[in-house]
Order: C-alpha cells, then structure tokens, then sequence
C-alpha cells in the first residue's frame, strides 16, 4: 500500500470517527432535551396540584426530584430555563404546604384561645397566665402565616421571568397559564390581607 492510499485511508477513518460522533452527540443532545422537557412538563402538572387546596406536602420533594433531573449538558440554555422555572414551581409549592399548615395551626390556636376566654369565671393567676400565653401563640400563628403568605404572592409575581426563560424552549402549553398564576397570587394576596386583620384583631384584645 502506498502513502498515499495510507493518508487517505485515515483521512476517511478519521471522517468516519467525526460524523459517528456528531450523530451521537446528536442523538445525546435530543434525549437530554426531551428528558428536560418531560421534567418542565411534570412540574407544571405538580404546580398546579400544589395552588389547589390542602396540597400535599410530598410535592415538594418531587418538585425538587425534577429540579436535579433538569440536566442538559449539551443544551445549556435550556437547561438554565428550566432551572429557573422549577425552581420556582418548588418554592411555590413549599410556600403553599406552609401556609396551609400555618392556616391551620393559626385557627387552631384561636380557637383555645376562645375556649379560654369564655372560662372568665375562673380567674386566677393561672388563668392569666394561660390566657397570656395562649394570646401571644396565636398572635405568632397569625403573623407567621402572613408572612408566608406575603412570600407566597412574591413569588407568584415573579413567576413571569421564569416562564419567559423557558417558553422559547418548550412552547407555552407546557407551562402554567398566566390567569391561573394570576387567579392564585390574588387569593393569597386576599389572605394576607385577612391574616393581618386577625392578627390586628388579636392584638386588640385585653
């Protein structure tokens, strides 16, 4: 065999290496893309879940699962999207696993401190004490509900950055609509607003 034919050869070698990759490269690049997708898909799905009522707190954890899932190393751009948007999909939802928590809890609360209350008969120094206590529980059950509520539509007001990050990506189908995210940041505005009247209600009682 001559030189030549031995620089050709491996010349067509070295071409045969470069377009197996590339095709792999390819091929790689399209299951990662489509893994992300799916992830962003699932977690617009588990958002929803988690701005219905009594969400469970196990969305979180999956949201957070999607989250480390969302790779693409081969689409950095896509995969910095979809970071964004998950990110705050988990936040919301663990936002809203708290506030019904602390909903609760605040009623709770309010609710011993007015069985309390109506044992006036029984004044005493313990009865104060109780009474004392009981007042300044519910008082930190109210304002820390507010304050996750507060969190709550923060977040819900931002979540437009992160959609406009991903939508060139996936399509606005795939992504929480606008009205839903809107409908949700005003009842928690609303029950913010409501958390603060019953924690100025508390605090003006004697």
């Amino acid at each position: 065999m001559s030189r030549a034919t031995a620089i050709v050869g491996a010349i067509a070698a070295a071409a045969l290496l470069v377009v197996g990759y590339s095709l792999y490269a390819g091929a790689q690049k399209r299951a990662q893309q489509k893994n992300v997708i799916e992830r962003v898909r699932d977690s617009t799905g588990k958002l929803r879940q988690a701005l219905a009522p009594r969400p469970a707190p196990a969305l979180v954890e999956a949201l957070d699962a999607n989250l480390q899932a969302a790779k693409s190393p081969r689409d950095r751009a896509l995969e910095d999207a979809a970071e964004h948007y998950i990110l705050s999909a988990r936040e919301i939802a663990r936002r809203r696993v708290e506030v019904e928590r602390l909903e609760r809890q605040a009623e709770s609360s309010r609710a011993a401190l007015a069985s309390h209350m109506a044992r006036a008969a029984q004044r005493n120094d313990a009865w104060f004490r109780n009474a004392t206590e009981l007042k300044r529980r519910a008082e930190r059950d109210y304002f820390d509900w507010g304050v996750q509520l507060r969190a709550l539509e923060e977040l819900l007001f931002t979540l437009p950055d992160a959609v406009k990050r991903i939508e060139p990506h996936v399509g606005a189908e795939l992504l929480l609509d606008n009205a839903e995210r809107e409908a949700a940041r005003r009842e928690a505005l609303a029950e913010a607003k409501r958390a603060a009247a019953e924690l100025a209600s508390l605090r003006g009682q004697r």
